[in-house]
């Protein structure tokens, strides 16, 4: 009994190994990398968008459809969705202002066509310069 136990444990414990490194491998192969170093990932990644960001009554789902971040720490992510009917405004709006998350403010601008098309960017300057 004493063995089947340390057998079984030590199969966890491997079969747990491979598997954070198999996501470990996957997720450095999703960054790739530009020719001046910087590193861009492109996603599809889905998130509610808070009414602070955006400018809108609510949250609107929205998609990362790009994400790059500079050798000097400088992060850019940009995100777009489709504003449902009922909340899409008259004329164009356009929302500025900070996010803060994981310790970071991100500059924010959204923009919202009268046709629903919603854009979002967050950008974080690493390193204070512009």
């Amino acid at each position: 009994m004493k063995n089947f136990l340390r057998t079984t444990a030590a199969a966890a414990l491997f079969l747990g190994l491979m598997s954070f490194s198999s996501a470990a491998r996957a997720q450095a192969v999703a960054l790739q990398q530009q020719g001046n170093g910087a590193l861009v990932q492109k996603t599809d990644r889905t998130v509610c968008m808070t009414a602070d960001l955006t400018g809108l009554k609510q949250c609107v789902n929205m998609t990362q459809v790009n994400y790059v971040v500079t050798p000097s720490g400088n992060q850019t992510s940009v995100w777009k969705g489709t504003v449902p009917a009922e909340l899409r405004p008259a004329t164009t709006l356009v929302k500025e202002g900070t996010w803060q998350e994981g310790g970071k403010t991100y500059s924010a601008r959204s923009t919202t066509a009268p046709s629903g098309e919603i854009s979002l960017t967050l950008h974080y300057k690493g390193n204070g310069k512009k």
